[in-house]
């Protein structure tokens, strides 16, 4: 068995440089502040080798300004730090075309349509970019192969962009079961889910680093609790440790409103003080006979130059008075709305997991009024059939 020598990883995903929340200029320009600041912290912590888990781009075609980003961040790590990263259901290319990461000779992108892999100071890197649809099989098959081959060393990591069961737990948005992961890796760096994960697994991590920035409202409860960043693992002798790495990014918080007990005044102070950029409000305003014109119009006011957007959710509570005040969990919903869509595709035939992952990508997009978004989902889909 080949022994290792101290190694320094960064385990970084889901930077999806370029997206447009709500289309806004800021918060594509977020993506690219976080990523910056990524880069900065790799280079203090003197990091030996950057592994991006996919979706470093949020399209397979981004735009100028997020290649840019990424050739003056790359130019920092040039010489001292080497990148090695898989491609992400967003910036895979729909037909056979080459990636964006192709323009930059420096990037070592791993395992497109197969397991690759490399040894990087006694450590084997084997990855595989993301696959789904009716190749879920041929993704299953390939990762049986890391432990033939891993087992000649001491040390192992697995790269990989696909969504595990366990951390997406209803049928249709996931393509691995935890039964289906080799169990021989050291380090298991995962991309795809936003929010961040480390949890000890055979016998080393499994690990999702999660996104740099807040792409979705979904995502908000999981920031508060867990912070954005990344992940720095040491491989030092026979040890391997783990360590959160956490990065500024644009606050959103969920804010509950019972019109039955409070009033607009004061209730938006704490969200607003001590903030180096405009914070963006998901407001839930609960009561009854609401008048949702004049509440929109008293935000409007009361938030005008303070946030850079906020977005109002109502539910009256008129003809359900009897009811506790309702308590939101997203993350429940979020479940239930994916399930809801997988069994109505069904009933239609449409079983196929492709189909609703394009139904729920299209959902999620039209529901936040990013129409561009949802016109790019379509047109990849049907780039892809045309294949």
């Amino acid at each position: 068995m080949l022994k290792v020598f101290n190694l320094r990883i960064a385990h970084v995903s889901d930077t999806h440089l370029g997206r447009r929340q709500y289309n806004l200029d800021e918060r594509e320009n977020d993506t690219y502040d976080a990523f910056n600041e990524v880069v900065e912290r790799v280079l203090e912590e003197r990091v030996e080798v950057f592994i991006h888990s996919g979706d470093l781009f949020d399209s397979s075609t981004p735009p100028i300004k997020a290649l840019k980003n990424f050739k003056e961040n790359l130019k920092k790590l040039q010489g001292k730090v080497k990148l090695i990263t898989v491609l992400g259901d967003h910036d895979l290319p729909k037909r056979r075309g080459l990636p964006p990461h192709s323009l930059f000779e420096e990037v070592r992108v791993l395992g497109v349509g197969e397991l690759e892999w490399l040894e990087v100071d006694g450590v084997f890197i084997a990855g595989i970019s993301n696959i789904r649809g009716r190749s879920i099989e041929l993704l299953k098959t390939e990762l049986q192969k890391f432990n033939q081959v891993a087992s000649r060393y001491s040390k192992s990591i697995l790269v990989a962009h696909q969504g595990v069961d366990k951390y997406l737990p209803f049928e249709g948005a996931y393509e691995l079961k935890k039964a289906d992961l080799p169990e021989k890796a050291s380090y298991y760096a995962f991309g795809h889910i936003h929010s961040r994960v480390l949890t000890k697994f055979g016998r080393g991590y499994f690990a999702y680093a999660g996104s740099t920035e807040i792409m979705r409202r979904d995502e908000v409860k999981s920031w508060v609790k867990d912070g954005k960043g990344f992940y720095i693992v040491d491989f030092d002798g026979d040890e391997l440790e783990v360590h959160k790495i956490d990065v500024d990014v644009r606050p959103q918080y969920e804010v509950e409103l019972d019109l039955t007990r409070e009033s607009l005044q004061d209730l938006f102070s704490k969200y607003l003080s001590s903030v180096k950029k405009m914070p963006i409000l998901h407001i839930y305003v609960s009561g009854r006979n609401i008048d949702t014109k004049q509440i929109l119009n008293n935000l409007n006011l009361l938030l005008k130059d303070k946030t850079l957007k906020h977005n109002v959710f109502f539910k009256d509570l008129t003809v359900v008075q009897q009811e506790p005040i309702l308590k939101f969990r997203e993350e429940d919903s979020v479940n239930l709305r994916r399930r809801l869509i997988g069994e109505y595709l069904n009933s239609l035939g449409l079983s196929d997991r492709m189909y609703v992952d394009l139904a729920w990508k299209l959902y999620e997009y039209l529901s936040k009024d990013e129409i561009d978004q949802a016109k790019k989902v379509v047109e990849e889909y049907v780039a892809g059939e045309e294949k």
